[in-house]
């Protein structure tokens, strides 16, 4: 039974913007290995909305957090929007996210132990418009990460642009990135000594030749079906970076480090650290 009509029915809230920032976040705890990632997720959160450089709305999932953090989520840091709900997974999170949104949306997405810099977001978005049939921008140059999943933007920018290959990520840079996943330094050094960086310029424009899927910017529509197909989210990152190569788009690095993996611990030093720019 009814009575009478909703007043509400037809009102409206504000819709989707151009640029979304978003983060998927899982702190379902405050033991072992999560001990101190509520600083860590906080930090992360904090940063990406404070630095992004645009004007732009939040967007966070929350795969199954504990009840201290989503109050923390909703009463202090309030977002413009945000899913609640059970661990649905990383993979599956990503591609809710990207196919929630309009196609033409700008959106950021990362995991939620990312470090912002000021402009992190404004520079990706500047470089993915600097380059034709951009897939991904990220903004956290990361040696390794070029070993897969950046075959067509070579290809391409043999034939469109210059291309050279060297070691020109700074030694400070790869071994933040090394002690952020819990490798010894010098362990590190002898995996990746055989390892060489890609480097592209065109129009006056650098970029290194891949992206890192732990933050990228992407326009929605372009990346939605490529990360879920036949209803089933891709499972596997690297899986997901071949299939945006595969599918014929750039995936690019901005050459100054914008984002930072900080781990599950939070370094102290980051709060005074300015945006890390390459050296001459």
């Amino acid at each position: 039974m009814r009575r009478g009509m909703n007043p509400n029915r037809h009102a409206m809230t504000e819709g989707w913007g151009k640029y979304v920032v978003s983060a998927i976040v899982h702190l379902p705890n405050f033991e072992g290995y999560h001990k101190d990632r509520f600083e860590v997720v906080k930090e992360s959160l904090t940063t990406m909305r404070k630095n992004a450089g645009l004007q732009c709305q939040t967007l966070i999932w929350d795969n199954g957090s504990c009840a201290e953090f989503r109050d923390w989520l909703l009463n202090e840091y309030k977002p413009d929007f945000v899913v609640l709900g059970a661990n649905v997974g990383l993979s599956s999170a990503r591609a809710g996210v990207l196919r929630m949104l309009p196609p033409n949306t700008i959106v950021g997405i990362a995991d939620d132990d990312m470090w912002y810099y000021q402009n992190w977001f404004k520079a990706q978005v500047d470089l993915m418009r600097s380059f034709p049939n951009v897939g991904q921008v990220s903004g956290y140059p990361a040696r390794t990460q070029m070993r897969w999943g950046n075959r067509y933007t070579k290809e391409w920018a043999r034939k469109f642009a210059r291309l050279e290959e060297g070691r020109f990520i700074p030694d400070e840079w790869d071994k933040d990135f090394a002690e952020s996943v819990g490798r010894d330094y010098k362990w590190h050094i002898g995996y990746t000594k055989k390892d060489n960086d890609w480097r592209i310029t065109y129009q006056g424009k650098q970029a290194y030749a891949m992206a890192h899927h732990c933050q990228f910017v992407c326009e929605a529509g372009k990346i939605a079906p490529i990360i879920q197909q036949n209803k089933e989210a891709m499972s596997s990152d690297r899986e997901f970076d071949n299939a945006v190569d595969v599918a014929g788009m750039l995936r690019l690095t901005t050459i100054n480090r914008y984002v930072r993996h900080m781990g599950n611990v939070l370094d102290d030093d980051l709060k005074q650290k300015p945006v890390r720019t390459r050296k001459k």
